[in-house]
């Protein structure tokens, strides 16, 4: 019996991230399996003419990471001597943030890396000429040193093979060149304190991601400073006195500084990360503020809630909408329909946050506000009111794109309700009850530049609000149904003495 390995390889199609498997493999009774099991996104073969009859298959993946699940499903299937089948492509549990953050670590500590072998190259280079001047009879040093400030030089561009060519590069090289001048010259000279510094240095450039590897090497720099001490003798006569002090004490110092000046630096980088996250995380803060009450987000962001409902005795809703809206849309071009909306809304969403309400959300040309909900108010009807007021005087001088009129529906209901988060992706907060159906309706059945509120509201606000007798107005489910209109305050003296001056009068009753 043959067993062979089905072809799994990852390429662009215009664009589109797709993964080729052999001809064949559409056959396979593994791809139901896999399509139930949710293993892929979608299944959809690709129009590539180079392609032709090859099965494209398009997972929510990035390339690389399909290769490497590839990779991985591949040597299984080879250790199991399966025979031909598709290998399951699993979603990397890595999230998209995740991995950049990851990258941006990884941009980060290579940064670091790269200053220090700069400042080793720079330490070097003096120590070089230091070494020619002191006793040119020993010109291999200066040369040694020059070629490892050459390779320290080189690191940056070592980078681009890999995440670790160049920290070991640079750390072999550091371990080897200390090692041959303590052998040489001998421990007086303070030489091995670079293993020191290498060790503390190892755990910055390498991080966490490979705190193994750090350690290893920071193990091997502090045996190798133990084995020169037992092993190599304190001076080894190749140096006169006063040469042999002088190094010691710039060795002292070129490590001070090397360790300083590394340690500076990484901190430096890490605090410009962390004030980034919090930028981000500030900035998310406000979005889902933005998007959900800030009592409700944080009980979202609990990882032990459930369902997230609440009931509310007494609350207020408001329904507004664009008398004509959809006539509007059609004769208006959509980025100037979109420019009107987003300044209309723009300007209601600022009296929402001056009275003190909330937003529950916007459908088209409709704008809905609660009150009393998810922070339950003794005035929460009077704030609404008062809001529905506001709204109107705004949109009074308000033109559209074609310089006509904006003239809002609003309707007004008060009632208990139940507010609470529905879906788990793409979620929102919403509001259910009868009073939300009868604001609704209010406002389906006003007229243009009206706030219709129905009976009961109006004997709640009666004293401190003007209102407009209209009359019965047959509701869809309710029936007829008294109501009111909202003209004003009862402090404002010259709508009171419009309205005492007027007879009250209505439109004819229409039902939604």
């Amino acid at each position: 019996m043959s067993y062979t390995l089905p072809l799994v390889f990852a390429i662009d199609l215009g664009g589109t991230r797709c993964t080729r498997l052999a001809p064949g493999l559409d056959r396979s009774p593994v791809i139901p399996k896999a399509r139930e099991a949710g293993k892929f996104s979608d299944f959809r073969r690709c129009d590539d003419r180079n392609s032709a009859g090859k099965v494209g298959l398009h997972p929510v993946v990035s390339k690389s990471q399909v290769v490497a699940d590839a990779r991985r499903y591949a040597l299984t299937v080879v250790a199991k001597f399966r025979a031909v089948c598709v290998p399951d492509l699993a979603l990397d549990s890595r999230a998209p943030a995740s991995a950049r953050h990851y990258t941006t670590s990884a941009e980060r500590r290579r940064r670091v890396l790269n200053v220090t072998a700069m400042i080793s190259a720079a330490i070097i280079v003096f120590f070089a000429i230091q070494g020619w001047l002191v006793n040119r009879e020993i010109w291999w040093i200066p040369l040694l040193n020059l070629g490892c400030a050459l390779v320290f030089l080189m690191i940056p561009l070592l980078c681009r093979f890999g995440e670790l060519v160049a920290p070991l590069v640079f750390f072999a090289v550091a371990y080897a060149v200390v090692t041959v001048l303590c052998v040489y010259l001998g421990t007086g000279t303070g030489l091995q304190l670079y293993f020191v510094v290498a060790a503390a240095i190892t755990v910055v450039v390498l991080g966490i991601d490979h705190l193994v590897l750090a350690a290893v090497l920071a193990s091997i720099g502090a045996a190798a400073v133990i084995l020169l001490e037992f092993l190599v003798p304190n001076d080894t006569g190749r140096q006169p006195p006063w040469a042999f002090q002088t190094s010691f004490v710039l060795t002292v110092i070129s490590a001070w500084i090397l360790l300083v000046a590394t340690l500076w630096y990484a901190l430096r980088e890490i605090r410009r990360a962390r004030l980034a996250m919090e930028a981000e995380y500030d900035r998310s803060e406000r979005l889902l503020a933005n998007i959900l009450p800030t009592t409700i987000a944080d009980r979202l962001k609990d990882p032990t809630r459930n369902i997230i409902a609440d009931k509310y005795d007494d609350a207020s809703i408001l329904f507004a909408d664009i008398a004509g809206y959809t006539k509007r849309a059609s004769d208006t071009a959509p980025s100037d329909l979109v420019r009107f909306l987003d300044r209309l809304y723009t300007d209601l969403d600022a009296l929402v946050d001056r009275h003190g309400l909330e937003k529950v959300k916007t459908s088209g040309d409709s704008y809905m506000v609660v009150s009393g909900v998810p922070h339950p108010r003794e005035d929460h009807l009077q704030a609404l009111a008062c809001m529905a007021l506001d709204m109107a005087d705004a949109v009074a001088d308000l033109r559209d794109p074609r310089g006509r009129e904006v003239p809002l529906r609003i309707g007004l209901a008060a009632g208990p309700v139940v507010a609470g988060v529905v879906g788990a992706r793409k979620f929102f907060y919403d509001v259910w009850g009868d009073a939300v159906n009868v604001a609704s309706r209010m406002e389906t059945t006003d007229v243009e530049g009206r706030i219709q509120v129905p009976q009961n509201v109006y004997e709640r606000l009666k004293d401190k609000f003007l209102f407009e007798e209209r009359g019965p107005v047959e509701v869809k489910g309710k029936g007829l149904m008294h109501t009111w209109y909202l003209v004003g305050r009862r402090d404002d003296e010259a709508v009171r003495n419009a309205v005492e001056l007027q007879p009250v009068s209505g439109p004819t009753p229409r039902s939604a």
